[in-house]
C-alpha cells in the first residue's frame, strides 16, 4: 500500500488509522464513522434510527432539503447474491417508502479488499430501472476524500490526534515528566458538542500527557446502548492501563448528565482524577484564577433521616447546584419515595462553580450523604438521583456510587420539552 502524496505527519496518520478501522470494524461502528464523517461534511445531514414497527424507513442518513437518502453496507465478506439483494431491498424499499421526496439514494460500503465490480455495474441496472433518481455511491475509499477535505480539527474528532500531537502545542520544557507514571490520560467525552482539543491542551498544560485523548462519544439514541458503550470503552482502557500505565485521568466532558455520572461510576473513586469545566464566558476550559470563598464550600442538607428506618423503601436526592430542582418536578416521576433529601449550594447558578475546591467538597457531601442512606435506611430499594450541576460534579457524583455499598441508582436526564421534565435514563448498579 504506497503513500498517498501530499500528506503531512497528522493526515498521514490518521490516514493509517482510517483504513485500521475500516478494516476491523462492525457495521454499525462503520455507519457511525460515517455519520461522522458526512455530519461534519454538511451539518444539514441527519442521523435516522430504527424506531418502533416503522424500522428506519430504508434510510441510514437523510439530506431532506436535497431529498437524498443514505444507506449504508459494511459486510465482513461482499457475496455477489448478498449483494444484489442489498441493493434490491434497500433502493426498492427506499423509493416506496420516500415516494416522489426521494431525489437521490446513496449506496455506502465498506471497501476491505479492494472495489467490488459488481456495485457499479448493479447500481447502472437500477438507474436504468429508476431514471428520475439520481443513485451514487461512496466506498470508504472515497468518504476518505470526504474526511481529507475537512479541517483538521474535524478530523482530529472524528479519529482521534495521533500519538505526539500534544508535542505540536506543548514545548519539551513546559512538560512536568516525560515519565509515563507521571504522564495523564486524556478523555474527553463530547455526545452533545465537538470539543476542540487545542482548548483541551491549553488547559491542561503543563503536564505530561499520554499518547493521544480517549474519545468517548456515545450514541444517546438509546441509553442502554450509550451505556453499554461506555462500560466497555472504559474496560478495555482499564485493561490496557494494568498491563503498562498508571490510571490518571483529565477529563474533558459535553455530555448528558446521565453519561457523564456513569462515567465517574466507572472510574471509580480509586483513580486519580482532574477535574475539568468548560465556561461558556471565556469559550475556554482553564479553571479562572480564584479562591473559594468560604460560602462558596458549603452545602445544605435538607432531608436526611435522623432514626433508623426498617422498612423497604426507595430515597430521592435532589442536587441543585447550577438551578434549583423542584419537588414538583421529581414527584411528576417518583411519588411514593417517603426520604426526600436535598443537596444545594448557598446560591444555586449556572456560574455558581469556579475550582476544582468546589467539585471535591461536592463529592465529600455526597459521600457521606450516601453514607446516612446505608446508615439509617438498611433497606433502601433505591436512590433515585436528580441533578442539576456542571460536568464535573456529575463526574464526581458518580466516583461516589459503590456497586458494593450503594444501593441500584437511578439517573434521570432533565428537558423542558417533554413531560415529565425529568425522564429516567440509565442505573448505575
Amino acid at each position: 500500500m504506497g503513500v498517498p502524496p501530499g500528506y503531512n505527519l497528522i493526515s498521514l496518520v490518521q490516514w493509517l488509522w482510517y483504513k485500521y478501522r475500516c478494516q476491523e470494524c462492525t457495521s454499525s461502528e462503520f455507519q457511525r464513522l460515517f455519520e461522522e464523517i458526512i455530519k461534519r461534511a454538511n451539518p444539514d445531514f441527519m442521523r435516522i434510527r430504527p424506531y418502533g414497527n416503522i424500522g428506519d424507513r430504508k434510510a441510514d442518513g437523510l439530506l431532506r432539503a436535497e431529498g437524498t437518502v443514505f444507506q449504508v453496507y459494511s459486510p465482513d465478506e461482499y457475496k455477489q447474491a448478498e449483494l444484489v439483494g442489498k441493493i434490491n431491498e434497500d433502493l426498492d424499499g427506499a423509493v416506496r417508502e420516500w415516494k416522489d421526496g426521494l431525489k437521490k439514494w446513496v449506496f455506502v460500503y465498506n471497501v476491505r479488499r479492494g472495489i467490488p465490480p459488481d456495485i457499479p455495474l448493479i447500481l447502472n441496472e437500477k438507474k436504468k430501472q429508476y431514471p428520475n433518481i439520481e443513485i451514487e455511491e461512496i466506498s470508504s475509499d472515497k468518504l476518505w476524500e470526504i474526511a481529507r477535505g475537512l479541517s483538521e480539527q474535524q478530523r482530529v474528532e472524528i479519529l482521534g490526534s495521533p500519538i505526539g500531537y500534544e508535542s505540536l502545542f506543548i514545548k519539551p520544557e513546559e512538560s512536568l515528566a516525560a515519565s509515563s507514571n507521571e504522564s495523564t490520560i486524556v478523555l474527553i467525552q463530547d455526545d452533545l458538542s465537538p470539543i476542540d482539543i487545542q482548548s483541551v491542551l491549553d488547559a491542561i498544560k503543563p503536564a505530561n500527557i499520554f499518547g493521544a485523548p480517549v474519545f468517548i462519544r456515545p450514541d444517546a439514541t438509546t441509553w442502554e446502548g450509550a451505556s453499554k458503550y461506555q462500560g466497555d470503552l472504559l474496560s478495555d482502557l482499564f485493561e490496557k492501563c494494568r498491563q503498562s500505565h498508571p490510571s490518571r485521568f483529565a477529563v474533558f466532558s459535553l455530555a448528558p448528565i446521565p453519561l457523564i455520572t456513569q462515567l465517574g461510576f466507572l472510574l471509580t473513586y480509586s483513580v486519580s482524577v482532574q477535574y475539568y469545566k468548560f465556561h461558556v464566558d471565556t469559550h475556554s476550559w482553564l479553571w479562572p484564577q480564584t479562591d473559594s470563598e468560604q460560602k462558596d464550600l458549603e452545602f445544605t442538607v435538607e432531608g436526611l433521616p435522623k432514626n433508623v428506618i426498617m422498612e423497604p423503601c426507595d430515597v430521592v436526592i435532589r442536587a441543585s447546584i447550577s438551578s434549583e430542582i423542584g419537588r414538583y418536578e421529581t414527584d411528576e416521576v417518583i411519588t411514593d419515595a417517603p426520604i426526600q433529601i436535598d443537596i444545594k449550594s448557598a446560591n444555586p447558578s449556572l456560574t455558581w462553580l469556579r475550582n476544582e475546591k468546589q467539585v471535591h467538597e461536592f463529592g465529600r457531601v455526597i459521600r457521606n450523604v450516601l453514607s446516612e442512606i446505608r446508615k439509617n435506611v438498611p433497606y433502601c430499594r433505591e436512590i433515585h438521583l436528580f441533578m442539576a450541576c456542571a460536568a464535573p460534579l456529575a463526574l464526581i457524583a458518580g466516583q461516589q456510587i459503590n456497586p458494593r455499598m450503594t444501593p441500584p441508582t437511578r439517573l434521570y436526564q432533565y428537558s423542558r420539552q417533554t413531560t415529565p421534565r425529568y425522564q429516567y435514563a440509565i442505573t448505575l448498579e
